[in-house]
């Protein structure tokens, strides 16, 4: 369980991190999506299941593809989302908070 828990910390993180690239006003370069591919490797070396490295696969794919950040994010969500349905509590954000 506890492996699966860092598997979600870490997604988590990487989610942050696409979308912040998909929100940025500038052109990230060539830089970030190298890194990305690089912790998607090791995202999927460290999936406890099959179904969780098909879908970071996918998420690499999507970035190998030129896909938008957006599409690379939505692959990753799709993770979390098996990830969840596993019963690991705790892997997604808790919701905003509502503004006053």
């Amino acid at each position: 369980m506890t492996g699966r828990l860092e598997f979600g910390r870490r997604l988590n993180r990487l989610i942050a991190r696409v979308e912040a690239w998909n929100y940025a006003d500038s052109d990230a370069g060539a830089r970030l999506p190298v890194e990305v591919a690089r912790e998607l490797k090791a995202l999927a070396a460290a999936a406890a299941s099959p179904k969780l490295k098909e879908g970071v696969r996918q998420a690499r794919d999507a970035l190998d593809d030129g896909l938008s950040a957006e599409a690379v994010a939505a692959a990753l969500y799709r993770v979390r989302a098996d990830l969840d349905s596993a019963g690991v509590q705790g892997v997604s954000p808790p919701p905003p908070s509502p503004s006053r």
